[in-house]
């Protein structure tokens, strides 16, 4: 039973990172993206179980000590079944990964940013504010609120309406390419 619980343990706290991914029906809209400093609200679950925790805040300006061990996270918590071990969070950005989503981008998941985790998985994000959309007339929006899912503007350098329509989101497991 011990072996049986340690390889379930070592399974469940193996590292895995996983993309967020958006894309979006944009309409005079250059490029969308979240500043390295931005917050994401997650529900995250229990790798090896059923528990899950909604309202996650996760940022990169707050750090958390692992126990046991000098790294750090960017959130960590100890799921009630084990309490003995720490599952952790930590947000990345992956070269060549990931990025903002752009015009050129119609109608493709895009990946924004990546999370690195031990004992638990995104499950769910709610974007709120934060949001820089610029458009192709050089115009800039900062700290936007999709939390809807859409926002619209009017550009005054270009004369045009701006949009952004139909935001949807998933998770994927990134694997690197070898």
């Amino acid at each position: 039973m011990l072996v049986q619980h340690c390889r379930e343990y070592s399974t469940l706290m193996l590292l895995q990172v996983f993309t967020l991914s958006i894309k979006a029906d944009l309409e005079n809209i250059e490029s969308i993206s979240l500043p390295e400093d931005s917050s994401y609200t997650l529900t995250v679950k229990d790798s090896a179980g059923d528990d899950q925790r909604e309202g996650v805040v996760v940022s990169r300006l707050e750090e958390q000590e692992l126990s046991g061990s000098r790294g750090t996270a960017h959130f960590a918590l100890k799921w009630s079944r084990d309490a003995r071990h720490e599952a952790s969070l930590s947000l990345q950005h992956i070269k060549g990964v990931t990025r903002a989503l752009t015009a050129a981008d119609a109608g493709k998941f895009v990946p924004i940013v990546a999370f690195e985790c031990r004992g638990l998985d995104p499950i769910a994000w709610q974007p709120q504010d934060g949001f820089v959309i610029r458009a192709p007339s050089g115009m800039v929006w900062e700290d936007v609120d999709l939390s809807s899912g859409e926002w619209a503007e009017y550009d005054e350098k270009s004369g045009e309406a701006v949009s952004v329509m139909e935001l949807e989101w998933r998770f994927d497991t990134y694997r690197p390419k070898k």
